[in-house]
């Protein structure tokens, strides 16, 4: 065979094999619209758990869209409510979801169905945290979740201070015995320094898990709030897994909130100080560290048993103190484990001013304390 006909054979091969070869089907990078779809399909993978909403027969929305509303403006950067409320309806639109179309009645629809959602949403959260938690999710045996409160100052409007402002402010006991202790200290008054009115501010309680740093539940109330007492509303509501470990700073001290963890079969790890009195079983106050006995007089009287406790001297960072516990078995919980938890625990400071507010203000606040 002649090298021009063995050319001509090797090219009517290549053409016969280009013709052969199946053709490549181009992939399209999925956009934010389909990568938020998937995550909203895992999240809410069945819309029946909102089949016990009783909605009215006018309304218009789905619990589905609403939750997908209300996340969507949560996270939108818009300086003002009402741009992101216009921003979260236009991303609602390309995820092919039927929201609401003006600010009021997303207002009107949040402040009527906020916490209905919330004790169907909450449960479901904590099993995808506990699903995607992996190593995160326990330390140790523990499921570890801080609790800490903290203030954010909320707009000044008639609605805002009626439900947030205390009444009694400025005429209190301690208020009084504050202005007796700052008498001769106090700025003079003048045009320039003029007294100002309490401004409203929403106190916010926050569970916290400490592995994942995520929310694992919050509490909204006025300024004169006590974040302790918030914690035991949602030890009330709440359902925790198993071998939780509440972990709290020296404000969160004292035998109705200690034996309230107790009794619910849960531990908890807080710093004392101080002003909190423990006694050894020999009835005398307790200066080591060691097992101790909470029990105040006032416990004593009404014949409640005391909390066997212990306590520890720990160094976190550079700083010595004192940590209380019930878990009375150091095997389960020893010092080094005290330190690391104590210290994740400080996590929850930073999250505070950054996180929480604004999860809390705009999907909770915004829904109307008021109401």
């Amino acid at each position: 065979m002649s090298a021009r006909k063995q050319r001509h054979k090797k090219r009517a091969n290549r053409k016969l094999r280009r013709r052969s070869k199946p053709k490549s089907v181009a992939r399209r990078t999925p956009s934010n619209a389909d990568q938020l779809n998937v995550l909203l399909r895992w999240f809410l993978p069945n819309a029946d758990i909102f089949a016990g909403l009783k909605l009215h027969g006018n309304t218009s929305w789905l619990p589905t869209s609403l939750v997908c509303l209300a996340l969507c403006w949560a996270w939108a950067e818009n300086r003002h409510v009402t741009d992101a409320f216009e921003t979260s309806v236009e991303q609602c639109r390309l995820l092919g979801l039927t929201s609401l179309n003006t600010y009021q009645g997303f207002m009107n629809a949040l402040a009527t169905w906020t916490d209905p959602l919330f004790r169907l949403l909450w449960p479901l959260l904590h099993q995808h945290m506990e699903q995607v938690g992996g190593s995160f999710w326990r330390v140790g045996d523990w499921v570890p979740i801080a609790f800490d409160g903290s203030r954010s100052t909320a707009p000044r409007t008639k609605s805002a201070e009626q439900a947030l402002c205390a009444p009694n402010y400025g005429h209190g006991k301690t208020a009084k015995y504050r202005k007796k202790k700052s008498k001769g200290m106090r700025r003079l008054k003048n045009e320039k320094n003029k007294p100002q009115a309490q401004a409203p501010q929403a106190w916010i309680t926050l569970l916290w898990h400490m592995g994942l740093r995520l929310p694992w539940t919050w509490r909204l109330g006025p300024s004169n709030s006590s974040e302790r007492k918030h914690v035991m509303e949602m030890l009330d509501e709440g359902k925790f897994p198993k071998n939780t470990l509440f972990c709290g700073d020296a404000g969160f001290v004292g035998y109705p909130l200690w034996s309230a963890i107790v009794a619910r079969g849960q531990h908890f790890l807080v710093r004392v100080g101080a002003n909190v009195e423990l006694l050894t079983k020999m009835n005398c106050v307790r200066q080591k560290g060691g097992p101790v006995l909470s029990w105040p007089d006032a416990v004593r009287k009404s014949r409640q048993p005391p909390l066997e406790l212990r306590l520890v001297h720990v160094k976190v960072g550079k700083t010595w103190m004192w940590m209380l516990t019930s878990v009375l078995d150091s095997r389960r919980l020893s010092n080094d484990q005290i330190v690391k938890l104590y210290a994740m625990r400080w996590g929850i400071e930073k999250c505070h001013p950054h996180s929480t507010p604004s999860c809390a203000l705009y999907f909770g606040l915004g829904a109307g304390i008021a109401a």
